[in-house]
């Protein structure tokens, strides 16, 4: 909560420095010349006319008369002097009179007697105008008529424009009013001058009323996407329905937009003039509410609310002419609301929610607007003064800023409930793992003791049917507690592999005889259909064997009769095996969250068997890790298909993910026998497979030993190791993925460890991969040729395992951190939008908006899509696919051409089967973009880019040309240099870089200065 004086000091900067503002804006504008009319007479002679001029002062005006009709009937009145801008009270035979017509006169005097093109702007009127200059018609708003049946009324500004080669012009204005019966004449000033002048001034005008409804509506954009994104909340559709009422007020007064874009009669934008205060009023205290409903004593916005319906139904229903009488009753109405929903603020800022604040401030801003507003039109004087959108803008933003306070507010609340709760549960976890780490031993002691008691001869039938059944449990809670474990050890990325070929036929029968117990009493039959033929798979076999074991135990313990058979096949060259049962089935719901941990069916299919919803989660995890996928395919009371798939195992096995077992470790075959067999023996422990989040580090010697001290020297914890035995094999592990240091000894055969460091190089500069090598030799010439080969450091033989571990955290934190700069360069120099490609294009949609508003929705739309693209967070990903990368071309293109029309032309040749190429994201657009700006807007004639990808067999080829003024050999040499001179080609060097990266080869340029360039790089193949 804030303090009131706190408060109240804010609030009162705030007020100053709006009003400083409004000051500001007002000299700013004020005219240097402001002749007055006298006796029907303006003198201009001695004017610039540099601004629009105000026809102010005295005109002679003319009641009950049209002057330049000549209609028969008029009544033959004298001209009275009629100050304007101002209201004709009075000026009739009928002081009181309001309605009626008459005739507005002045005479200017311009000067010389020169041809002069000249302007009038006429302000909205009472009814229905005619403006004649020299006796000649130029303009009109309606048709003023004699009776209110002749008159036709219109609030329609409209600005004219004539020509005269006089000294002298002539104004008559005829007016009529039978339409409004609380005001008449003409309450604003009218422009005149030369056309440019006055049209500048009406289009500065007309701008800035745009550029407020464009804010609002902005407003409108992001309260409704908070909304359809989650944020339930009734007050933001008020909010938003708030801002469009507060748009169409601003659209139906001033120049009145709306009005004149829509032709809209005098009834309609009366009325939609007094609806739109009323519901702004009306929104205003039913958005408070929603945000602080605890604040109302009572239901004050529902009696507001009924209010505002009646006079909503009073408009609608009633005669035109009394409009304005419901109109005047609307101001303290009006006023009722603005006060009531600061003081609500006022309230919740000091007592509730300090973030408040921002509200009242907003709504500050809006009290001061609404001040200035009654001045303005209770002041001739002010009235000529342009639209002031200041306070429009203040009123939203402080709005927006409390969206975004309460936005950032619940997100740290939330980051902070998400960190309790994965605290929670990482201590749910460790006491669960700590605890079966407990129960183990005393279990195993439990069952070995009842084994022995059970072996002893003296034993009757009936204790040993007891045995046997303690036994039996006993060894059923031992597999839930290495579930646990095993649950434990993946979540913390610890679980080993021993990666090889197994022949899955084996394991299959082996789990189908261990599951043959639980078959007693069920008319089960269980089938194992893998061919003898089958081809070998990569896996770890004791894994394999935990993933069946899981997926038969739960085939048979919810299937009653039938038969629960497994089956092997290739698919896509993947080995695929199938567990399928005939059992009671799963819902779609229950699959949704069937391998999630502790997840089981609903009780009637719990009631069926034992455990705690582990097995599936572990074995879905477990073949993730192998590289494959589980999947289930099942109908209520159809029976399950479990769908497990892994990689076919290559004729020979890498031997760096064959580590020897360590000793005194069993097989997951053993351990789950020995749950029916021999209860005491312990799961096989094997080598890492490479996890996320860990440094990936790269060791190669071609000395078994070696490799196995090295990979112990490295902590698993801390780095995901992989070891091969040769350059050859690390190369092939480079281009098939991603790694942060090489490790590789210096003295190997075939390939040494400096060619294969020259050979990393020609690819990787020394901060995207580095090298550290091992030499026996620590002489400073084998030092040099380690570092002329482009190493990155160095560690002498036999390493020190301290010495060495330090040296591999520097390089890789080096690689991590470059890795990460680059990747964000590309998405940070998209996002950077150009402010005068922004501008560029906010001025093309403003000049369509009046040209043609079709293709400014178009543009509109596109600009957002081009924006969002920028913005993606996906820009930071490695790659992405070709479709996606061309969508946000297409919509840099289509504004380019929207603003530079044909000068801007376009090819594609992108087959449509190749949209699925993966490409590196804000490739293709730097390269358009770079083609466009640099390329073909350099000429006045403009160009012609081509975007095409073909199919080059082993990879797919883009290319990017143009026919602009094309790149000279320095510059080329500047963008694409080891050495880069200051931000020159900034986007094309980092997409030339990440393109080394990942293929191995960067951008081939080719221009010819004059004649155009034409950019390739190479990307990989689609999927098929």
């Amino acid at each position: 909560m804030m303090t009131i004086k706190r408060v109240l000091t804010l609030t009162f900067l705030f007020i100053l420095l709006l009003t400083g503002i409004r000051l500001t804006w007002i000299l700013s504008g004020w005219p240097q010349e402001r002749p007055l009319a006298v006796q029907g007479v303006l003198d201009l002679r001695e004017l610039s006319w540099n601004a629009p001029i105000l026809l102010e002062g005295e005109w002679i005006f003319y009641p009950e008369r049209f002057l330049l009709r000549g209609e028969t009937g008029q009544a033959v009145t004298e001209g009275v002097t009629a100050v304007l801008p101002g209201s004709w009270d009075g000026l009739f035979a009928d002081s009181r009179q309001m309605t009626g017509y008459g005739s507005y006169r002045l005479l200017i005097r311009l000067g010389d007697p020169i041809k002069r093109k000249l302007a009038v702007a006429m302000p909205t009127t009472i009814a229905a105008s005619e403006l004649y200059a020299d006796g000649v018609k130029i303009g009109e708003a309606g048709t003023p008529g004699t009776t209110a049946r002749d008159t036709t009324a219109s609030e329609s500004l409209y600005s004219v424009t004539f020509e005269t080669d006089k000294s002298e012009v002539e104004l008559v204005i005829h007016m009529a009013n039978f339409s409004n019966a609380v005001q008449g004449g003409l309450p604003y000033s009218i422009q005149f001058g030369t056309e440019d002048a006055v049209m500048s001034d009406k289009q500065f005008n007309m701008a800035m009323q745009l550029l407020v409804c464009i804010v609002l509506l902005i407003h409108v954009v992001y309260a409704l996407i908070l909304f359809g994104m989650g944020a339930r909340q009734r007050a933001l559709l008020t909010f938003s329905a708030l801002v469009i009422c507060a748009v169409m007020t601003v659209l139906v007064t001033d120049d009145k937009l709306l009005v004149t874009w829509m032709e809209l009669p005098y009834n309609v934008s009366l009325r939609l003039n007094v609806l739109g205060y009323i519901w702004v009023a009306a929104l205003l205290v039913s958005f408070v509410h929603q945000l602080y409903p605890k604040l109302m004593k009572r239901p004050w916005h529902i009696y507001y609310g009924a209010l505002t319906l009646a006079l909503t139904v009073a408009t609608a229903l009633l005669p035109t002419a009394y409009i304005t009488l419901v109109d005047l009753f609307t101001l303290p109405f009006m006023l009722g609301g603005f006060l009531y929903a600061p003081f609500l603020m006022l309230r919740a800022t000091l007592r509730v929610d300090r973030n408040a604040i921002f509200l009242w401030l907003g709504f500050v801003s809006l009290a001061v607007n609404l001040i200035w507003g009654i001045t303005r039109a209770n002041s001739y004087g002010l009235r000529y003064l342009h639209f002031y959108p200041i306070d429009f803008i203040v009123v939203f933003l402080a709005f927006a800023a409390y969206w975004f306070r309460l936005y950032f507010n619940n997100l740290q609340q939330t980051a902070l409930l998400a960190d309790e709760l994965r605290k929670a549960d990482k201590q749910k976890n460790d006491f669960l793992a700590n605890t079966s780490h407990e129960l183990r031993n005393p279990l195993h002691g439990m069952i070995n003791i009842a084994r022995s008691v059970l072996e002893e001869q003296h034993v009757r039938p009936e204790s040993q049917e007891k045995l046997e059944l303690l036994i039996t449990v006993g060894k059923r809670m031992s597999l839930l507690l290495n579930d646990i474990l095993d649950l434990d050890r993946l979540r913390s990325k610890g679980l080993p592999l021993q990666p090889r070929a197994v022949r899955a036929q084996g394991p299959a029968a082996g789990v189908i005889d261990m599951m043959s117990f639980m078959t007693e009493g069920k008319q089960i039959e269980l089938r194992n259909e893998i061919p003898e033929d089958f081809p070998p798979v990569l896996a770890d076999e004791n894994r394999l064997v935990q993933i069946l074991f899981n997926l038969l135990h739960n085939a048979v313990k919810f299937t009653e009769r039938g038969y629960v058979v497994i089956r092997g096949s290739i698919r896509d060259d993947r080995a695929v095996l199938e567990v399928e049962d005939t059992g009671i089935g799963i819902d779609l719901d229950t699959q949704k969250r069937l391998f999630k941990p502790y997840e089981q069916a609903d009780s009637s299919m719990t009631a069926m068997g034992s455990g705690i919803g582990l097995g599936l989660s572990i074995s879905k995890q477990l073949a993730n890790l192998h590289g494959g996928a589980l999947e289930v395919e099942s109908e209520p009371g159809r029976g399950s298909i479990f769908r497990l798939t892994l990689p076919l195992a290559k004729d020979a096995v890498p031997a760096a993910v064959q580590p020897p077992n360590k000793a005194g470790d069993v097989t997951a075959a053993q351990e789950l026998a020995a749950a029916y067999s021999t209860p005491d023996l312990e799961q096989l422990a094997a080598a890492l497979e490479p996890e996320a989040g860990k440094p990936r580090v790269l060791v190669v010697d071609d000395d078994p030993v070696n490799l196995r001290i090295l990979e112990g020297m490295l902590p698993r914890h801390q780095y995901q190791v992989s070891a091969v035995y040769s350059g050859l094999e690390a190369i092939k592990l480079i281009d098939a993925s991603e790694w942060d240091l090489v490790v590789a000894d210096v003295m190997m055969p075939r390939m040494s460890g400096y060619e294969l460091t020259r050979t990393i190089r020609m690819r990787f500069s020394m901060s995207e991969l580095p090298v550290l090598l091992l030499t026996a030799r620590s002489q400073p010439e084998d030092i040099a040729a380690g570092f002329q080969a482009g190493a990155n450091d160095y560690v002498a033989k036999p390493a020190d395992s301290l010495e060495l571990q330090y040296r591999v955290r520097a390089l890789t934190e080096l690689k991590l951190t470059t890795s990460e700069r680059l990747r964000m360069e590309a998405a940070w120099l998209q996002a950077q939008v150009q402010p005068h490609f922004l501008f560029n294009t906010l001025n093309s949609i403003a000049a369509l908006s009046e040209m043609d508003t079709s293709r400014m929705r178009l543009l509109l739309d596109v600009f957002g899509k081009y924006l969002q693209a920028s913005f993606d967070f996906r820009n930071s990903d490695r790659l992405v696919p070709l479709d996606r990368e061309l969508a946000l071309v297409r919509a840099y293109l289509f504004i380019e051409q929207e603003r530079f029309g044909d000068r801007l032309n376009i090819e594609w040749e992108v087959p449509d089967r190749l949209l699925n190429a993966q490409v590196p994201p804000l490739s293709i657009q730097t390269l358009v973009e770079n083609g466009v700006r640099h390329g073909i807007l350099r000429q006045v004639k403009g160009g012609t880019v081509r975007i095409g990808v073909k199919d080059a067999g082993d990879h797919v080829e883009v290319q990017v040309s143009d026919d602009g003024i094309g790149i000279e050999e320095r510059i080329l040499h500047q963008v694409l240099g080891d050495v880069p001179e200051g931000f020159a080609g900034i986007g094309l060097r980092n997409t030339d870089r990440r393109l080394r990266q990942i293929y191995g080869k960067g951008l081939d340029i080719r221009s010819v200065p004059g004649q155009g360039t034409t950019i390739t790089f190479r990307a990989g193949r689609p999927e098929r």
